[in-house]
């Protein structure tokens, strides 16, 4: 009988739209190489423990409750054991049991004898300079402490980048990067466009709070040397935010874009301003696959180790970041050059081949123990 894994995750493989889903839609197929998968979606509620009908390929659908301070987010949750039992899951039965962030293994009742996998996306966020309220820092911090603490539960680890992995050398680990999802065949050519494009989800902070800066402090260094030049942000975000972005000269925020295909197309580069936040910002390595050069920051390009150096504009400041965007504004064979640098580590390292193959390699791993 062939081996049967579980993959926990709060995000489900089967409708993959958002980054989160597109990661889990990944996993989902690299362990499908490797035997029999269910999926267990378990999600957090502010009511009792319990099951609800789980969506069309889905084993079953758990709500654990979330108590108030934290208290108890990372200890078993008997109840919800018993309604799983109860609903026919046995976890028991698997080799290896997968999970997608730490959370939600952290959940479940593992019997002895069954391995673990834990895929620390997002692991060790880090704060930009600025307006971070105390309160939230410490909140967090908090967190990440009790998160580090369950690490000795388990058995193997995936992590987004060398940075987050270098954390725990003492951990059995790999680096399973976030990857682009449906990238086109061949990069897109360069064109004589002077739009700059981001995309992203608006409403997480790190996004926001990068935006906020771009328009306040490098946005209007970069319409004073090039007046003709626009930027979209493409990606989810309250009317209200949109509202204030497009009160910036030549500033479109139309929010979530269906075709992404056409938004890289028109697009001469793209931006990632992100000053804080955690993983690997696959905004940037899309960007490449898709033709684009990107403007980013240190934040962003220290995820990736060496493997993008050459391919990105990095900026130590905000005048830097100006002087990046006006200088690829009016130079597109300079661009491309940055595509063609890409090539080998989009196609060594962010590829879905490299994705699967990466991720085979520690979870047969973890199943032979």
């Amino acid at each position: 009988m062939p081996d049967r894994i579980l993959l926990v995750s709060p995000a489900s493989p089967f409708s993959p739209q958002s980054g989160a889903q597109q990661r889990t839609a990944l996993l989902h197929a690299a362990l499908r190489q490797l035997g029999e998968v269910d999926v267990l979606l378990l999600e957090p509620t502010p009511g009792p423990s319990r099951v609800v009908a789980p969506a069309p390929g889905v084993l079953a659908h758990g709500l654990w409750r979330q108590r108030p301070l934290g208290i108890g987010k990372f200890a078993p949750d008997a109840a919800l054991d018993h309604a799983l039992k109860e609903n026919g899951l046995n976890a028991g039965a698997y080799r290896v049991i997968v999970s997608r962030y730490l959370n939600p293994l952290g959940k479940l009742v593992v019997p002895k004898g069954v391995r673990t996998v834990v895929d620390l996306d997002d692991w060790g966020y880090h704060y930009g300079g600025g307006g971070i309220a105390l309160g939230p820092r410490l909140k967090s911090r908090y967190a990440a402490w009790l998160g580090r603490r369950q690490l000795g539960r388990f058995d193997a680890f995936f992590f987004v980048s060398p940075r987050d992995q270098a954390q725990h050398p003492e951990l059995r680990s790999a680096v399973l990067p976030n990857i682009p999802y449906t990238p086109p065949a061949e990069p897109f050519p360069q064109t004589a466009s002077t739009t700059l494009l981001f995309v992203g989800a608006l409403w997480y902070g790190p996004n926001r709070d990068g935006i906020d800066r771009f328009l306040d402090r490098i946005w209007p260094a970069v319409k004073a040397a090039e007046p003709q030049a626009r930027l979209l942000l493409a990606g989810a975000a309250p009317p209200a935010a949109r509202r204030v972005w497009e009160r910036h000269p030549d500033v479109s925020a139309p929010g979530y874009v269906d075709d992404l295909n056409t938004a890289y197309r028109d697009a001469a580069f793209t931006v990632a301003p992100i000053y804080a936040g955690g993983g690997t910002n696959i905004k940037v390595v899309e960007s490449l696959a898709y033709g684009r050069a990107c403007v980013t920051t240190p934040h962003c390009a220290n995820a990736f180790d060496r493997d993008l150096t050459d391919s990105l504009e990095v900026a130590s400041d905000d005048d830097a970041f100006a002087r990046h965007c006006v200088r690829l504004l009016g130079d597109a064979q300079y661009r491309q050059g940055k595509i063609d640098r890409s090539r080998e580590a989009l196609a060594k390292v962010y590829s879905r081949e490299a994705f699967m193959r990466q991720a085979a390699g520690l979870l047969e791993a973890g199943m032979e123990g």
